[in-house]
């Protein structure tokens, strides 16, 4: 039996691919190394996994937020190893799980676009390139912590309509300025924080702010990533996590608009990640 999981920060999509060929899903809780001490991982995997015959387990693809440096990767390696008594243990970073995804093993650029915000060149096997990625506070353009911030701003400057103001006080009725600077500067997590008001950007997508909020935001994504990388003229451009997904036909007429190929949209890469090693092994 292989296992295969793509992790965040809150949670993790498992696949089982039996013997048989059949699949089982499984969903736990997050596992992001940087925020996660290998006795609360290995806790955690007892409990997510106390019900499941593992003996059968050879073979572990695991892809996850934080998992690009070398330390972190040898961190969930030694716990899984313990855990599931597995010798083949492969241990990758998110934004390699979203190109195996996307492109198998076809050239390609690739992008993530969630929370936060990512690009990268693949050539079909590996990583070749990627954007200089900053984080919430000084870059993730495009993401939906940094539309969200966008939309909260012009909540508390009083840049909206009167009817959307009013609508956004409806809908998040704890949010005032002396409330959002405490999430942002004493709360954990402020990208997250940021990253909920995306949503009701996306859902009055059709008013002339926000439509042209999510458009600049996604030009400007465009501007730091993938007109950077040079192979950008000739391949096709895919997108994985929801703000792209979601959003998808206002990122196709900004891709048109710079005369880029639009690929695959993927909310989540767990699928193609599936199928990417099903046929690995075929």
């Amino acid at each position: 039996m292989h296992l295969i999981a793509d992790s965040g920060s809150s949670k993790t999509d498992w696949r089982l691919l039996k013997d048989d060929n059949t699949i089982e899903q499984l969903k736990t809780s997050g596992i992001n190394p940087y925020l996660i001490s290998n006795k609360q991982l290995l806790e955690s995997l007892e409990s997510d996994f106390k019900d499941r015959p593992l003996q059968n387990v050879h073979e572990i693809h695991f892809y996850g937020a934080g998992c690009g440096q070398q330390k972190n990767k040898e961190k969930i390696k030694s716990v899984f190893s313990d855990f599931f008594k597995c010798q083949h243990i492969s241990v990758e970073d998110d934004m390699l799980a979203a190109a195996r995804a996307s492109c198998g093993n076809k050239e390609g650029i690739i992008c993530i676009l969630g929370t936060g915000a990512n690009a990268c060149h693949y050539d079909g096997h590996r990583i070749t390139n990627s954007m200089i990625s900053l984080g919430y506070a000084l870059g993730d353009e495009g993401s939906g912590a940094y539309i969200g911030k966008e939309t909260l701003k012009a909540y508390l400057e009083n840049d909206m309509p009167e009817k959307l103001l009013k609508e956004f006080s409806r809908e998040f009725p704890a949010v005032t300025l002396e409330y959002a600077l405490e999430q942002i500067y004493q709360k954990p997590y402020p990208n997250r924080f940021f990253a909920q008001f995306f949503q009701f950007a996306f859902m009055h997508r059709k008013e002339k702010l926000f439509f042209d909020m999510i458009a600049d935001a996604f030009q400007t994504f465009l501007n730091k990533s993938v007109l950077k990388f040079e192979q950008h003229p000739h391949l096709p451009v895919h997108f994985v996590g929801g703000v792209a997904f979601h959003a998808n036909t206002i990122m196709r007429m900004v891709l048109t608009k710079n005369n880029l190929t639009a690929g695959n949209f993927m909310e989540t890469p767990i699928a193609g990640l599936t199928l990417y090693h099903k046929n690995q092994h075929q």
